[in-house]
């Protein structure tokens, strides 16, 4: 029996870039950290030549009929990496993932991969998780999507990740930390506010329109291009420190990203917004695609308790940035 911890992540900036239909002709950069909110994954083999599946919905399938499985990312991994043997899948999380904007789809696949791949008794890198969970959810599944969720979810931390145009076969990416020490990550963790917009939402819909416009729209690629100056120029304040740029920049962000498709934001979520920075937070952004999902807000400590009070219809949610990514809870084939 194998049992993963996966973590959630939050984007500050550059989010977009890290898709194939941007970064391959530009170049790509954002800054996200994953957070101590997690995706759980339970992996342990049967004698029966069942594969058991239990997540929301609960299936049974001979292994013979591994493609008959309804769950597609779970169906895709199963027959990309050659399972022919009885398993049972348990999938759970610290809170409800769907249409979260966390990067839940990502970190479910990193957990996924681990756990069978420690199973096996194969020995795997944090990029190759982060590769092949790219792989599956991108290429065989056809999700229009980028990167960066399963390099936040495999690799951990607060970082940066640079996204190299096209130049060979293979995309070349960059997992690169920009603060490691405990006690500067509480201190960035504990001005940043998560708030629940109690709105759920498919991201296809959303990235479909957005992969469109960063391929033929030129002031869809104009907007990116600022989104990504944003980006570096904010790691550059992490190092130095400056954590208040935190707030501008992810205030600048939002201004950006709504240019990036039509469906990112609704009224309710720009008055959602609007109040947040009435009460004091100093800037903040839709996490994920938009549409939904969480919110989340720069907000110094003496300002919180009115940022929240004036949010109090949605449901408000504390975190700590994690270190250290996908990770073995518990192998008992060891």
């Amino acid at each position: 029996m194998i049992i993963t911890r996966t973590p959630l992540r939050i984007t500050f900036t550059g989010g977009g870039s890290d898709m194939p239909s941007y970064f391959e002709e530009n170049g790509g950069h954002c800054i996200n950290a994953t957070i101590d909110k997690y995706v759980y994954v339970l992996v342990k083999k049967r004698p029966d030549n069942k594969i058991y599946l239990k997540y929301s919905e609960n299936e049974v399938v001979d292994v013979g009929e591994i493609d008959k499985i309804q769950h597609d990312f779970i169906r895709e991994t199963l027959i990309y990496l050659g399972v022919d043997y009885g398993l049972e899948i348990i999938n759970w999380a610290d809170i409800p993932t769907k249409g979260s904007g966390l990067g839940s789809s990502g970190s479910f696949l990193v957990g996924l991969l681990n756990a069978i791949h420690h199973l096996e008794g194969n020995d795997v890198s944090k990029i190759q998780l982060a590769d092949q969970a790219s792989y599956i959810e991108m290429k065989l599944c056809n999700k229009p999507i980028g990167y960066q969720d399963q390099y936040a979810a495999s690799f951990g931390g607060l970082n940066e990740i640079i996204f190299h145009p096209m130049k060979r076969i293979h995309h070349e990416i960059d997992v690169l930390p920009i603060e490691k020490n405990f006690n500067n990550l509480s201190l960035i963790s504990d001005n940043l506010l998560l708030f629940y917009t109690g709105k759920t939402r498919d991201s296809s819909t959303v990235l479909t329109e957005q992969n469109k416009n960063l391929s033929n729209n030129k002031d869809s690629i104009a907007s990116m291009k600022i989104n990504v100056n944003l980006s570096v120029d904010l790691s550059e304040s992490i190092k130095n420190k400056d954590y208040t740029k935190i707030g501008e920049s992810l205030k600048a962000n939002w201004e950006v990203k709504k240019k990036f498709s039509s469906n990112i934001v609704s009224e309710e979520i720009v008055e959602m917004y609007n109040k947040g920075i009435e009460s004091g937070a100093i800037g903040g952004k839709i996490i994920g695609a938009g549409g939904g999902g969480f919110m989340m807000f720069y907000v110094e400590k003496s300002y919180q308790e009115s940022v929240i009070n004036s949010l109090s219809n949605y449901d408000f949610m504390r975190f700590n940035i994690d270190r250290y990514g996908s990770r073995v809870l518990l192998n008992t084939e060891n």
